[in-house]
């Protein structure tokens, strides 16, 4: 910047920031007297010099005094629009500085202060909205955190309570409820205590048998279970629990309940690079317009379009008095490596359905 410049902008900051200094009615009067009380009093001797006439000397001094008082009084009428405004507006503020988020300035006129009071207005509503949520949020939190103590349960007084009353069975020789409450006992360290979001296809087809176990002692005789599983895809993950939804609906929904046993078939196996799951019956089955969309099918769908892109997911195949076909389309994942980069979110799909 060259050196007038540089003057000239100091001496613009000064001067700014000497006016800043004062209130906006000490402002206006240095103003007034500059801009018309001075130069009217010069005027004044100016003539009364030039002319040394009291006659026209008076003349010139009603006049001036005349400007003067209308000077003055526009001042004082400058001065009361800008201040009666922002008073107002500093009022509000502090007001809402001290917790009272209902206040508003509410200036309707068309100037640069009501741009300004507009907003304020518009920032505090934003506001009042996000403490709102806020506090919404905090009061669902601390719903949710009284429901998971009042739920609570210790895992290790369960599991204890269950193999006691297993030991019990076998003492009275029930293999029944004795291999009922080990299923339930295995089931629920899978679901309770392994936090883990994949598990691989033998835990999850155990898992299902560990389920179908607990259900056979109340639906005793109303279904048979056979499993199809390749050996060579055991070790690969999958989501947890994807599959016991649809062996609950096969269960609770697909039997005859007139003593036939219902035929529920289990398979696991490769189609190219994917993986296929079906739990199949062969109950009474349903319209696809009114089963499909189910509760349990909905959540199995949507978690899988949580981790894996495009065409996986669930498909729900039934025709009353035929049974039931749900199938289950997922990629392959052989290790640990495949499954971060899915729920990073970096997952690549593969070959279509």
């Amino acid at each position: 910047m060259p050196p007038d410049n540089h003057q000239h902008f100091l001496l613009q900051e000064f001067s700014l920031v000497g006016l800043r200094n004062l209130k906006i009615k000490n402002r206006l009067i240095i103003s007034c007297l500059i801009s018309t009380v001075f130069p009217l009093f010069f005027i004044y001797l100016y003539t009364y010099s030039l002319y040394e006439s009291s006659e026209i000397s008076g003349q010139i001094l009603v006049i001036a005094l005349l400007m003067m008082g209308v000077s003055l009084t526009m001042t004082l009428y400058t001065y009361l629009s800008i201040s009666h405004p922002i008073d107002h507006m500093i009022k509000t503020c502090q007001a809402i500085s001290e917790g009272d988020l209902e206040r508003r300035i509410k200036d309707h006129a068309s100037d640069e202060l009501a741009y300004l009071s507009d907003n304020i207005d518009s920032m505090v509503t934003e506001i009042q909205l996000l403490l709102e949520e806020s506090q919404k949020s905090d009061a669902k939190k601390r719903e949710l955190e009284l429901r998971m103590l009042q739920y609570q349960i210790n895992p290790h007084f369960l599991f204890n309570t269950l193999n006691t009353l297993r030991f019990v069975a076998q003492m009275n020789q029930d293999k029944v409820v004795s291999e009922g409450i080990r299923s339930l006992s295995e089931l629920l360290k899978n679901t309770l205590i392994n936090d883990r979001e994949f598990i691989t296809i033998k835990e999850e087809i155990d898992n299902l048998k560990h389920y179908f176990s607990i259900q056979s002692i109340r639906y005793a005789g109303s279904f048979h279970v056979n499993y199809m599983v390749d050996e060579t895809i055991l070790d690969y993950l999958l989501p947890k629990l994807l599959l016991q939804p649809l062996a609950e609906n096969s269960v609770l929904h697909g039997s005859f309940n007139d003593g036939t046993i219902m035929e529920i078939h289990v398979r696991a196996y490769m189609d190219k690079t994917d993986v296929l799951l079906e739990v199949e019956d062969k109950g009474k089955g349903f319209s696809n317009t009114k089963g499909a969309n189910g509760i349990g099918n909905k959540n199995v769908n949507d978690r899988i379009h949580l981790y894996f892109p495009g065409s996986y997911g669930l498909i729900v195949n039934s025709h009353p008095g035929e049974g039931t076909l749900n199938r289950i389309r997922i990629p392959v994942i052989r290790s640990d490596t495949e499954m971060q980069k899915i729920q990073g979110g970096t997952y690549v799909s593969g070959t279509d359905c």
